[in-house]
This record gives structure tokens, C-alpha cells and sequence, in this order.
């Protein structure tokens, strides 16, 4: 017999779920619509804490048509062993950025003396260099500071009268007091016995000649700026892959003459040849490796990829200290680039380039060989030709590129404080790296690491803070902010410490601005683009870091301010630290990875209908 009420109790639960259907339906053409009605209606650059929600949807809506990247996926066995082949391609770099620390060490006492005008006189050598030069201080009690840069002009006159009556007097304290009315002049030629050969007793770079060792690095500098530009123009017609092997070859050449040319200004020329060919090496790998990954993983990516460039400040001084010349140096830094050049075949194309420039067959290779590392099946061939041509049809359609002065309309308060605090940090960056020259020569290596460390230390606090949390400049501004106070706590350093005690203390007060500095430049190599729209963002990205370069040139003359004073350009650069952190504070950019909560709110073994959970829905909106 048939149950009617059961009959009947189905066709109400039929009912209730169509209606269900009907609402959940309205539901969501209610959000698209409000979707639309926001883009058309405001800005796309405008990032206010109300329209991160908007930013994420267009992001979403301008990579709906993304085949290669819902190909490859967001990371995979092929992504992680590309991007770690191209991080290699920072060390050299790196060794070629930093090695001004040990190529212009500072001579050590006995290592350099103004030549004295008689030749007969080199078993009076040591009583010539006390005699001839002026004393600057004392080191110890035994020890003396004395200045090479200036000679009494009766010891150059009358050496062998002057030093026979130093030897008859026996007594140096008395022969200094007579010597403080003799009248200075300054050296004109030097000799020097150096236990190492740098570019300063290679090319005497001694005295008023002193700052040309911030010059050679500025050429550096001035290269690197370059290779941005170059490298950036070469890839609109040479693939990224061949950009780096070019930077490869001819950075061994490069880096091999440098050390061997024997005139300053051809030196200062291979040093500048050099940085274009270290920037074509890793400008063009960093936009394989951001063309293959995505979400967070092109994140991690991105800030990692400073961090091989500390590693390689932390080997720098293993390779220095086997060679006892800087030509040498050049050699030993200039040739693992062969290294990279055996791995080059592992190293694939960007296939969002091959793609861009009609190389359909091309890309097609990429694809296949990263599915066959990552393992991927569910695809055909056909269908993976035919979503290329349809991708590459898409490509060749004409786009218009946004222009610079689009890209600052309605963000002018948050790119002008990142450009600040770029200008200021970078500067801070390379000076604090350089200022280790000026704690003495003894412990160079050890600082040097030290300094490698510090900036690795640095760069995962800036990972942590990108990945927790959308406050990370007001918290990488707090922390530079105080890392520069404890920077200038230098000046309070007892006089009366040992010279080591004092190293070490200069070493603590820096390296914790060192570690400051490292998380905000994390930061804001990560995240400078979220501030302008999707279109905007290769422009943004472009723009800054010329920006960055430029100011960038500056930072060697920080540590020629040292004959002023030791801690002048540590004050210097805290002062710069104080203005970048307050720079920082007021950019705004949205969360970079957005927490997805949990869309359950009650178990999934209670069945509970949608309408019910209205109001939860439009609080989770």
C-alpha cells in the first residue's frame, strides 16, 4: 500500500532544495555583479584596505586564460631544479660585487713608506720610516700609528744626518718632541713591501688617491645598472636562455682581464664590462624562473633569491684567502662560471616567451619536458597544441602598455615612500658591506662571514613577515627604526677599549642594522609591484629597480668618509636608516599570500541548509 504522507514529505524536500538551488543561484549573480559594478566604478590601482578583496578578483580574472601556468602548476620537480640552477648564477655575482673587501685591503704598517731619496740606505730602513714620517697616535703602548701620507721635509733632504742622530739619541719620545716644529710635506713616491698585492699597491692608490678605490667600485656599480637596461632590451629579441650564456662566456673573459690589465683605467673598465655580464646572467634567469612558478611559491622564490647572493658573501673569503694577489682573485672568481655553463643544458627557456614571440613548437618542448619531470598525464598532445595556438593568437594581439605617468595616478603617497626607502636602503645595503673595511684588516674573513649570515638572517624574517602577515612594513619600519639607534650607539664605545674589544662592539652595533636592512629589502624586492594594478606591474618593477641603481652609486663614497673618522659612515648610514624606516611605515600594499579560512561552519555530518547560512555568508563576503 502506498504511504501517501511519505509521497508527499519527498515532493517538500524536492521543493526546499530547488528553492535552495534558486537562491544559491541569485546568491552568486549578485556577487559577480558586484564584481563588475566595482571594477567599472573605481580605480584598479587604488589598494585600499576595502578593495584588496577587488584586487584579488581582477588578479583572478586576468589570468583566467593562463594556459601555461595551469599547465605547469604552481611549483614541481622541474620548477625547484630551474630555479635552483639560476640562484647558482648570484654567487659569482655576488663574488664580483663584494671582492672590492679583499682586492683594496688596507696596508699594514711596514707594508708601505714614503721611498727615501738615497738608495744606499736600506739597512737604516727601519730607523727611516720612524724618522721620515709624522705620528698620528698610538696604538698601544708600544705601538705606533704612524701617517705615510706625509714626510719631514729636513728627513728628505738630509736622511742619512737625521737618521745617524735618531740612532745617537736611542731615545724615540725625545726625538719626537724635537720633530713637532719640523715642517711637513707630502709624499711623492711611495715604496711598499706588501704581504699581499691589491689594486692599491698595484696602482698606488695611497693618500689623496685613496678615494679612486671607491671609483673602481663605483664602475661596478655603474655596470649593474647597465646590465639591467641591456639585458631587459636584448630579451624584447634574444630568448632569456641565451641572454645567459652570453653573460656567462663573456663574464669569464671579463673577469679574467680585470685582474690581469695593468693599467687602472682599462681595470676600472673590465670591472664595469664585467657587472653588465653578472647582470645579464641574473636578470634573465630571474624572469625564467617567475615566468614558471606562481602563488606563493613565486613568492618564496623571489626573496629567495638573495639569499644565494649572501652564500656567496659568506664563500668569498674561503676563495680570497688562497691567493696572495688580487689578479689571482679575479681568476679564482671568474672561472666556476664554467660550472654554470655545464649545467646550462638543465636550464630551460621561458615558455611564456617562446609563446609570446609565435615559437609554438618550441614552448610545446618546454611543456612536455616539465610534465615529464612533474610527473603530469592528464593531458593529450592534440589538445596541448591546440590550447597554444589558441594562447599564442591571444599573445599576438596588439596591448597597450600602460605609460610611467598612469602608473603613479592614485598611488602618488605609496610609490613615492617606496622610492624613498629603496634610495635609502640600498645605499645602507652595500655601505654596511663596505664599512667592514674600515674595523681593520686582521679579521676581515670572519666579518666578512658574519656579514653573509646576518643577511640571510635578515631575508627569512622578511619571508616570515610576507607570508604572516599584511602589516609588514609597519613592522619592517619599527625594526629598522630601532636597528638605527642601535647603530648609533656606536659613540658610546669606550676610548679606552682594545682594538678588538672595539671591532667587536662596531661589528654588533652594524650587524643588527645589517639584519634590519636585509628584511626590508626582502620586502620590498617582493612586493613593490602589489602597489599598482596587475598591468602596471612589469612597468612598476622595471622602473623601481633603475630607480634602485641609481642611487645605488653613492654607496662606495659612504666609506671614503671614514678619514673623517672610523665611525663616520656608520653614522651616516644610521642617519639614512631613519629616514628609510619612516618611509616604510606608510606604505600600504594588500596581504601577498591571503589566508583562506576555512568555509565549514558546522560539521560536515550535519547537513544544514545554505539558507540557514545566509547571514554567515554575507559576514565571510
Amino acid at each position: 500500500m502506498v504511504n501517501i504522507s511519505n509521497i508527499i514529505e519527498t515532493h517538500k524536500q524536492e521543493d526546499t532544495k530547488c528553492r535552495q538551488r534558486k537562491l544559491s543561484c541569485v546568491d552568486k549573480i549578485e556577487d559577480h555583479l558586484k564584481i563588475k559594478v566595482d571594477i567599472t566604478d573605481k580605480p584598479s590601482n587604488v589598494l585600499n584596505k576595502s578593495d584588496h578583496k577587488d584586487q584579488h578578483h581582477i588578479e583572478k580574472m586576468t589570468n583566467t586564460n593562463d594556459f601555461i601556468g595551469e599547465f605547469l602548476g604552481p611549483i614541481g620537480k622541474w620548477q625547484i631544479r630551474t630555479i635552483l640552477l639560476i640562484y647558482l648564477c648570484k654567487i659569482p655575482s655576488s663574488w664580483f660585487m663584494s671582492c672590492i673587501i679583499f682586492t683594496a685591503v688596507t696596508p699594514q704598517e711596514g707594508e708601505i713608506f714614503c721611498r727615501p731619496p738615497m738608495e744606499n740606505m736600506s739597512h737604516y730602513i727601519n730607523d727611516w720610516i720612524k724618522v721620515a714620517h709624522p705620528v698620528k697616535g698610538k696604538r698601544t703602548d708600544s705601538e705606533l700609528i704612524i701617517d705615510f701620507c706625509n714626510v719631514y721635509e729636513d728627513a728628505m733632504k738630509n736622511p742619512e744626518v737625521i737618521t745617524e742622530e735618531f740612532n745617537a739619541t736611542n731615545k724615540y719620545e725625545k726625538f719626537e718632541n724635537i720633530s713637532r716644529t719640523r715642517r711637513l710635506v707630502p709624499c711623492a713616491f711611495f715604496e711598499h713591501r706588501p704581504a699581499y698585492t691589491s689594486i692599491i699597491t698595484q696602482f698606488d692608490l695611497y693618500c689623496s688617491r685613496e678615494v679612486l678605490v671607491a671609483v673602481t667600485q663605483f664602475f661596478h656599480l655603474f655596470g649593474v645598472l647597465c646590465g639591467g637596461i641591456i639585458t631587459t632590451n636584448m630579451m624584447k629579441y634574444i630568448e632569456p636562455r641565451q641572454c645567459m650564456l652570453i653573460g656567462m662566456i663573456t663574464q669569464i673573459i671579463c673577469g679574467n682581464l680585470t685582474g690581469w690589465v695593468n693599467i687602472f683605467e682599462l681595470h676600472m673598465f673590465f670591472r664595469c664590462l664585467s657587472a653588465v655580464c653578472c647582470g645579464l646572467m641574473y636578470t634573465a634567469g630571474g624572469l625564467i624562473f617567475t615566468d614558471i612558478t606562481d602563488g606563493k611559491y613565486k613568492v618564496i622564490a623571489i626573496c629567495m633569491f638573495e639569499q644565494f647572493w649572501s652564500i656567496g658573501i659568506m664563500l668569498l673569503p674561503a676563495v680570497a684567502s688562497y691567493w696572495s694577489s688580487f689578479s689571482y682573485l679575479y681568476m679564482a672568481i671568474s672561472f666556476p662560471t664554467v660550472i654554470l655553463i655545464c649545467l646550462y643544458p638543465w636550464i630551460p627557456n621561458s615558455p611564456r616567451w617562446l609563446l609570446k614571440h609565435g615559437r609554438i613548437e618550441e614552448t610545446k618542448q618546454v611543456l612536455l619536458e616539465a610534465a615529464r619531470i612533474n610527473g603530469k598525464t592528464d593531458f593529450s598532445i592534440s589538445s596541448l597544441e591546440k590550447q597554444l595556438q589558441i594562447q599564442a593568437a591571444e599573445y599576438s594581439k596588439p596591448v597597450k602598455e600602460p605609460s610611467y605617468w598612469e602608473m603613479w595616478r592614485g598611488q602618488i603617497r605609496n610609490l613615492l615612500a617606496v622610492h624613498l626607502a629603496w634610495s635609502m636602503y640600498i645605499i645602507i645595503y652595500y655601505g654596511f658591506l663596505l664599512n667592514i673595511r674600515n674595523f681593520g684588516r686582521e679579521y676581515l674573513e670572519e666579518n666578512t662571514i658574519v656579514c653573509g649570515v646576518c643577511e640571510i638572517t635578515g631575508t627569512f624574517i622578511g619571508l616570515w613577515l610576507i607570508m604572516t602577515t599584511h602589516r609588514k612594513w609597519l613592522y619592517a619600519g619599527i625594526f629598522n627604526f630601532i636597528a638605527s639607534f642601535i647603530s648609533l650607539g656606536a659613540h658610546l664605545i669606550p676610548s679606552d677599549v682594545s682594538l678588538f674589544q672595539r671591532m667587536i662592539l662596531l661589528m654588533i652595533t652594524s650587524m643588527v642594522s645589517k639584519i634590519a636592512i636585509s628584511t626590508t629589502l626582502s620586502i620590498l624586492m617582493t612586493c613593490t609591484t602589489e602597489i599598482v594594478s596587475p598591468d602596471k606591474r612589469r612597468l612598476c618593477g622595471y622602473t623601481s629597480t633603475i630607480w634602485t641603481r641609481i642611487w645605488l652609486l653613492s654607496a662606495p663614497f659612504v666609506g671614503a668618509t671614514s678619514i673623517f673618522g672610523q665611525i663616520v659612515p656608520q653614522t651616516f648610514l644610521s642617519v639614512l636608516n631613519l629616514v628609510g624606516s619612516i618611509a616604510t611605515t606608510f606604505i600600504q600594499t594588500p596581504r601577498t599570500i591571503e589566508n583562506k579560512p576555512s568555509k565549514e561552519f558546522y560539521p560536515k555530518e550535519i547537513p544544514i541548509p545554505d539558507i540557514w547560512l545566509s547571514s554567515f555568508k554575507q559576514f565571510e563576503k
